[in-house]
């Protein structure tokens, strides 16, 4: 809707009118009562251990026959004494080499289809019902509620969406959804001289809570923090999703928006979520999917393990114990104060697309630790075309960003890459972004041998 001609054309009002309007029936099909219903529902189970397990339970036997009785993929399968782990493996080749055989032959009225954003290699078509849909928005709901969010609180959205054209230099890059009271903000406009602008617009509007890509609000945060600033609105909360937030990124946007960050792991597959809590801690969504935690390698001490999912929502298109490639590490803690009887993870880990390439061939997925410490730095995206050498595009406060701190930045690169590496800095006005809105950390070119 929003790249096309009418839209683009059309005067602000009119722009804000047809959001509007796009959002309340979107609203009215999503937010229906059966969605509620469940959203009702999960919020009881989450401190109930014995409901929340047998709730699960439930679900995953649902989807396993679901699986064996409707799809070719599943046929082979005895349904007698039926078991999880006589299923086998699957990944994203699977779907891509054998996607019509997960198709239920049980058809709903209506079929969404959809694919993955693509972010780390070619995007997976996954079709789904609307039953998924509505299953989706009950969790949306509870992940709201989780943040506090209470009906007429105004939110703003900092996502993928281009609300306005790609090409437009002055402001305003922002629109209105009157029926949901928020402000939605382009991720593609944020330059050093628009991010006050942007700042400024959430507090004169009354944003109650924040829903954005992590890289859009660690830019804000940046920014605030580079100009040595606090965010003078009264926020509840953020929430973050769909890209990587690190343990460091997410204590500096609490810290410069003076909130709580509540961070969701997901993916388009539907087989896996985490939600992060009022304190912090990361819990698996039990009631979401069935997750299992594949042991990968210990990293200073702590265990990382690979997340294989199995979808409960989506029955037309069952994935059951899906390698995803993400990673978790693990946590030593038993139970979380906020009182929810979820399993906890210690943290996620970057998409596994996400990684450069040492001089000794060693992939480096952490890339977190590489800006730390450079002044004036808003963000950064690293390219990769030869195992020696590293381009790195930075959006600087040009006011703040010194000689001084790009040698850091390069040493910072040198020390993870090997001292060979050469490292040329480009300086941008905006990060590129996928065509969902999203920001990669890295970007290798570099052919896996493996």
């Amino acid at each position: 809707m929003f790249t096309s001609c009418v839209y683009i054309k059309s005067p602000i009002f009119i722009q804000n009118l047809t959001i509007s309007i796009r959002a309340y029936a979107r609203k009215l099909i999503r937010e229906n009562k059966a969605s509620k219903s469940l959203a009702n529902k999960l919020l009881k189970l989450e401190k109930n251990e014995l409901e929340l397990n047998k709730y699960s339970r439930l679900e995953l036997m649902a989807q396993l026959k679901n699986g064996v009785d409707n799809s070719i993929f599943y046929k082979g399968i005895a349904l007698d004494n039926i078991s999880l782990k006589e299923f086998p493996l699957i990944d994203k080749s699977d779907i891509r080499t054998r996607s019509n055989e997960f198709l239920s032959a049980i058809k709903p009225k209506v079929i969404v289809n959809g694919s993955t954003s693509g972010t780390t290699g070619t995007p997976l078509s996954i079709p789904q019902g609307m039953e998924s849909i509505v299953r989706e928005q009950a969790f949306i709901t509870r992940a709201l509620v989780w943040a506090g969010f209470k009906e007429g609180d105004k939110r703003a959205w900092i996502r993928g969406d281009m609300i306005v054209p790609i090409e437009q230099k002055n402001a305003p890059f922002w629109r209105y959804s009157y029926f949901e009271d928020m402000i939605l903000l382009s991720s593609y406009h944020m330059t050093q001289e628009a991010i006050p602008l942007y700042l400024e617009t959430m507090n004169k509007y009354g944003v109650d809570i924040i829903q954005a890509y992590p890289s859009s609000i660690v830019t804000l945060a940046k920014y605030l923090e580079s100009n040595n600033l606090f965010y003078s609105g009264k926020l509840k909360s953020i929430m973050t999703s769909s890209e990587s937030l690190s343990k460091e990124d997410k204590m500096l946007v609490e810290g410069r928006f003076k909130c709580i960050v509540f961070d969701w792991y997901g993916l388009f597959e539907r087989v896996a979520a985490i939600a992060s809590c009022e304190y912090g801690r990361y819990h698996i969504l039990t009631d979401y999917s069935y997750v299992e935690l594949q042991p990968d390698e210990s990293k200073d001490g702590i265990e990382r393990a690979e997340i294989i999912g199995t979808n409960f929502s989506n029955h037309l298109y069952p994935l059951i114990r899906y390698k995803t490639g993400d990673h978790v590490l693990l946590s030593k803690e038993q139970q979380c104060p906020c009182g929810r009887v979820y399993p906890l993870v210690d943290s996620i880990e970057g998409r596994v697309g996400d990684y450069l390439v040492a001089a000794d061939g060693q992939k480096i997925h952490i890339l977190n630790h590489i800006p730390k410490g450079v002044g004036g730095l808003l963000a950064t995206q690293f390219i990769q075309d030869s195992i020696n050498e590293v381009t790195v595009l930075v959006v600087v406060d040009s006011d703040k960003y010194k000689p001084s701190d790009e040698l850091a930045l390069i040493d910072n690169i040198k020390s993870r890459l090997g001292v060979e590496t050469i490292v040329l800095v480009k300086k941008v006005d905006t990060i590129p972004r996928t065509k969902n809105g999203k920001v990669r950390q890295a970007i290798c070119n570099i052919k896996d041998e493996n």
